[in-house]
């Protein structure tokens, strides 16, 4: 998921490249309104959860600038022991390594999220799972041995992948259905880690802050001081700027299929798989949701990059939400993508 930030995310392995799907670049500015209680601006940046995540609050003060993003910071971290499939005593890890089906208890974040992904694997037709590990894997040895799985190969992974595969069991645990079945959390904790941050500074009493991180989830909560909203420029394709919109209290994620991401016998792939078929996405798609939550936004995302514009009764189940998605030259999204922003030079969130 790769778009116009000024940084890189710093993980290179092909199973770090299958989950991080995004494009943007980021920058804001607005018409101006009233003029807020002088503030401090403060930004950091820190790498976290596989990535780097750039965090700008308006504060009294440096000094709680600076507390305030350290407990945002802080967030990130605890929930990235819980979610990284990238530390060996993590639940997920324990979880992917468990060979039976039997329950396992987890903490209430994972929980909470293996739940929603249910949700959204009703909501996207199955087009996101967070079962989708097995695939990874599959297509990770595929690259590695440089042959194409097998149809054995494939038709064994699909039980594996589907929301059928995982069940939670209440008050606080998960169960396979299946031997082999593996989650993935990348991208969609990526969300819900924006959503938890969020919350957390809107707790605090911050009215102004905006968190981009690693390029595919990024929130914002309310405006710079005189402004009226973090303007965002999006981009679907690799060096052209889609559109400019600006957010105030809402979310953005944003995908991007590519079909240069690995390659098998000579032939270039995209790193963005489709439960349904157990393979990469053929064309080059990219994609963008921006709503209430990060959470949703990324399982949304997924959708688009996967199956291309949604029709109207699916747009519908998803709560309000709008999104744009380009297929090479043709460009759909909903009537509201978009908003009017009044022309004012954009200055990047990092300056």
């Amino acid at each position: 998921m790769f778009a116009l930030v000024r940084f890189v995310s710093c993980r290179a392995p092909f199973s770090v490249v299958m989950v991080l799907v995004c494009a943007l670049g980021c920058g804001y500015s607005a018409s101006r309104r009233t003029p807020d209680i002088a503030q401090a601006r403060v930004s950091q940046v820190r790498y976290t959860m596989g990535t780097l995540m750039d965090i700008t609050v308006y504060a009294g003060s440096e000094q709680e600038g600076r507390q305030l993003i350290d407990g945002a910071f802080a967030i990130a971290e605890r929930l990235n022991r819980e979610l990284s499939t990238w530390i060996p005593d993590s639940p997920v890890s324990i979880f992917n390594r468990q060979a039976t089906t039997v329950p396992l208890r987890v903490g209430g974040d994972l929980y909470k999220l293996v739940e929603l992904s249910g949700r959204f694997a009703r909501e996207t037709n199955g087009a996101f799972s967070i079962t989708v590990r097995p695939l990874v894997d599959l297509w990770e040895v595929a690259a590695q041995r440089n042959t194409l799985p097998t149809l054995s190969e494939i038709s064994r992974v699909k039980p594996l992948i589907s929301a059928e595969a995982l069940e939670v069991v209440a008050p606080d645990s998960i169960k396979k259905r299946h031997e082999g079945v593996k989650i993935e959390t990348g991208g969609i904790g990526k969300g819900y880690a924006v959503d938890a941050m969020l919350q957390f500074l809107r707790e605090q009493g911050v009215s102004a802050a905006f968190i981009n991180f690693g390029r595919s989830s990024l929130g914002a909560i309310g405006s710079p001081p005189g402004e009226l909203g973090w303007v965002v420029d999006v981009s679907l394709v690799e060096g052209r700027v889609e559109t400019r919109v600006w957010l105030r209290d809402e979310t953005l994620s944003v995908s991007r299929a590519r079909g240069n991401s690995f390659e098998v016998e000579g032939r270039s792939y995209a790193h963005i798989f489709d439960p349904a078929t157990a393979r990469p996405v053929k064309v080059s798609r990219g994609a963008a949701v921006r709503g209430s939550s990060a959470t949703e936004g990324e399982a949304y995302v997924k959708y688009l990059v996967i199956r291309g514009a949604p029709s109207t009764s699916l747009s519908a189940h998803w709560r309000g939400v709008e999104w744009m998605v380009r297929t090479g030259d043709k460009l759909d999204s909903s009537p509201s993508f978009k908003r009017p922003v009044e022309s004012h030079p954009s200055r990047n969130v990092l300056e």
